[in-house]
């Protein structure tokens, strides 16, 4: 499955199961600072293999987010014709919410990665 598969069936469920949104952090249900590779759920629906970072996904559009430290590393391993990029620590995955989505938008997230979503 590639990219473009990956985030299609994203928004499928998101549909189903109503949500505006999803945001995918770079975080596993023990919050430790390495994720081992059966929860790597960044880095398998974006590609990107930093250690930090957040996706944003939308029905209509979607965003990769990280820090100064991976400017490089995203445009290398992100396809900017699925994802925006963003430095995390400028703009964070609210900031992008409150630019893109509808004020009323109900955005999902797995909550047992909830601290991994610091910034919102």
């Amino acid at each position: 499955m590639n990219t473009q598969e990956k985030i299609s069936a994203l928004r499928t469920e998101m549909q189903e199961r109503g949500l505006d949104g999803f945001i995918v952090p770079k975080a596993d249900e023990f919050q430790g600072e390495f994720v081992a590779p059966y929860a790597e759920r960044l880095k398998w629906l974006t590609g990107f293999t930093g250690s930090a970072g957040i996706a944003v996904v939308l029905i209509d559009k979607a965003c990769m987010l990280s820090d100064g430290r991976y400017t490089l590393q995203l445009e290398q391993q992100i396809d900017r014709d699925l994802f925006e990029t963003a430095d995390s620590v400028k703009l964070g995955a609210q900031g992008w919410l409150n630019e893109h989505a509808r004020e009323d938008a109900i955005i999902g997230f797995d909550p047992s990665h909830r601290r991994g979503c610091r910034e919102w």
